[in-house]
Parts: structure tokens; sequence; C-alpha cells
């Protein structure tokens, strides 16, 4: 195999690797934020009969820079994310991590009890519980004659 053909199959190869991380990142909510607060962070949502369970991906966000605002069935995760300085630095070769401050808002498919959530961040994950508002029963009115 010539000199071209191995450069070109390596260049191939190394689009390959990187497009599933691409592909991944890849999101209407995230490739056009509706406002201008930062960069929005992956977000996995799990639902079980009793609770919605929201995994963030915030990996070198401090735990204190994290905000948690639960309303009705909306949830909006909001912080920072920095990297530690490094003064000495004096060229950047590649740029991939997303820094700063960042906000998501999300709409779940139920009401949630909000004085029940809970959340915890454990080795970059933001794992918040969040409890179904639990259904009322269904209820005769009785109509009052107005004689």
């Amino acid at each position: 195999m010539d000199q071209f053909s191995k450069k070109l199959l390596q260049e191939l190869q190394q689009m390959q690797q990187h497009s599933g991380r691409i592909l991944r990142s890849m999101s209407i909510a995230r490739m056009i934020p509706a406002d201008s607060r930062g960069w929005q962070p992956a977000v996995d949502i799990y639902e079980t009969e009793n609770t919605f369970l929201l995994y963030a991906e915030l990996a070198g966000a401090r735990s204190d820079s994290l905000q948690v605002l639960v309303e009705g069935r909306s949830i909006r995760i909001s912080g920072v994310r920095q990297l530690t300085d490094h003064p000495s630095i004096a060229c950047i070769h590649q740029l991939e991590m997303e820094l700063g401050p960042f906000q998501r808002t999300l709409i779940l498919p139920a009401a949630i009890e909000v004085d029940e959530v809970h959340s915890s961040y454990t080795h970059g994950v933001l794992l918040v519980t969040l409890p179904k508002k639990g259904k009322k029963p269904r209820r005769t009115i009785n109509i009052q004659s107005g004689d």
C-alpha cells in the first residue's frame, strides 16, 4: 500500500472513532439552545412506577455550583464547570470540553411531588430522584338543587 493510501486509511479510521462521540452528543435541544445561558449537559431520564430518575453528566463541576429547581412538571439544572488554571499553558492543541455556566430545563411527562425530590452528585454524575405526584382517587360530586 502506498504512503497516500495509508494516510487516507488512517484519516478514515480516526473519523470513524470520533463519529460515535459526535452522534451521541447531537440532539436538537443541545445543538440549538433556546437561550444563551451556556452549554447544556447530557441528560438521561428513566421512569419507574413511582418516580423519574434523572442523570446529568457534569464531570468537572463542583457540587457547590450546582442548583436544581423543580416546579410542577419542570426541572432546571444549572451550575458552572471550570477547569483549574494552568498559567504555564503556551498552546492549545484540542478543545472539546464545554466549560463555563450551563443550564438545562426539561419537562417531565407527569407532575412531581416537589417536597420529596432528592439529589446526589457522585463521580461527575448528578442523580435527581423525582417522585411522581400521587393520583387523586375519582370522586363523585353531588349536585344540589336550587329549589
